[in-house]
């Protein structure tokens, strides 16, 4: 059932911002510093946001990122440019991951403009298409007989064996540098968004896609730090059947979940990144849960737009933050998070297509050929 968590400390400041000023500072310069890397666009959908009784909604595109399929790259790509500073020129181990899909073909991708080898473990049934795009970049997969937390816990257990480097965008006990860095790399898009909606004063309300919570943490903490009490309300979103962000606030502490099968695969995770917790706890409004036929809506949607804006391709997954927008504007479940957030006519609403067609067989059953 979809539901909805409020932050009950509402107006609390952010102590923890878990990503540093400096970190931001140091991801803009690298960023700065590439211009042939070019920016996403922000699409700006007039016709979605006039059915809905919104002023305006923002679109930040991430589907083509970097030729990729995903934002993912961000993160990875500022991440091994921060261990290369740090490590002899002369060391290229194996890096290692565990990925739904699409942090690892960030990962092979950056490894081999890098010079690493590769190697990627992916959760049983990841279908076939994100196998082959990580194969593709001349990663090594392996696909495990378990799900996501399981093959986390195959790499940890085999990168000490023989001696890899893990880039994980999940923290745990002992291990957060790696995701810290790959969270500061994602604020990069903000800044893009920000410039990109300029001379506006940017969106009233966002709404980011949930997982383990690396892009919440990124994008909370980098509002919060840019526009400190001015900033906008913000919304968490992920699947009705793997709430662990949900459940984690609700319960006031890092939760365990079960977590079944969506369409949002990139989505379906059973517990957050531990270190995302005090951005969770103090700089999310609101987080809700949505059904597949949301992200399916949002899919199609994109797909067949309103007459003069552009065709967008999304993933289910790239699609939950626009379909969480669809429910809490038409579903009294979420009339408290519609209230809180003032939501209505004068609205400006960012959200986040984290992700193109990872999966083109699931993609053409949803959206059509």
């Amino acid at each position: 059932m979809e539901a909805a968590w409020l932050n009950p400390r509402e107006g609390c400041i952010l102590t923890d911002p878990v990503i540093s000023a400096a970190e931001l500072g140091l991801v803009e310069t690298f960023y700065r510093a590439r211009p042939k890397l070019k920016p996403t666009p922000l699409h700006r959908l007039r016709g979605i946001a006039q059915e809905l009784g919104l002023g305006e909604i923002l679109l930040k595109d991430e589907s083509n990122r970097f030729g990729l399929n995903a934002f993912k790259i961000l993160g990875v790509l500022y991440t091994f440019h921060r261990i290369m500073e740090s490590r002899a020129s002369n060391e290229t181990p194996i890096v290692v991951c565990a990925s739904a899909g699409n942090h690892g073909r960030a990962v092979a991708w950056a490894a081999r403009e890098f010079g690493f080898a590769a190697r990627v473990y992916l959760p049983v049934g990841t279908p076939p298409a994100r196998v082959d795009a990580i194969a593709s970049e001349g990663a090594d997969v392996v696909v495990t007989d378990v799900g996501y937390e399981g093959s986390i816990q195959r790499v940890v257990r085999d990168a000490k064996r023989e001696g890899w480097l893990i880039i994980s965008d999940t923290s745990w006990p002992g291990y957060d540098e790696v995701p810290r860095w790959i969270m500061a790399g994602y604020t990069w898009m903000m800044v893009e968004a920000q410039a990109q909606w300029s001379p506006s004063p940017g969106p009233d309300v966002v709404i980011v896609q949930g997982g383990v919570g690396g892009l919440v943490c990124a994008g909370a903490s980098w509002f919060a730090q840019r526009r400190g009490t001015s900033r906008p309300f913000f919304i968490a979103a992920e699947p009705t059947v793997a709430p662990c962000l949900l459940e984690s606030a609700r319960s006031g502490r890092p939760t365990v979940v079960t977590e079944h099968d969506t369409i949002m695969a990139c989505l379906k995770c059973a517990e957050i990144s531990p270190i995302i917790w005090p951005v969770l706890a103090d700089a999310v409004d609101a987080v809700v849960t949505i059904d597949d036929e949301r992200a399916a809506w949002a899919m199609r949607r994109l797909a067949h737009p309103s007459a003069g804006e552009p065709e967008i391709v999304a993933g289910a997954s790239g699609a939950c933050g626009l379909g969480a927008l669809q429910a809490i504007m038409r579903h009294d479940v979420f009339q408290s998070v519609r209230d809180s957030a003032g939501l209505g006519p004068q609205s400006s609403v960012l959200v986040v297509n984290t992700e193109g067609a990872t999966d083109p067989t699931l993609y053409r059953s949803i959206v059509g050929d």
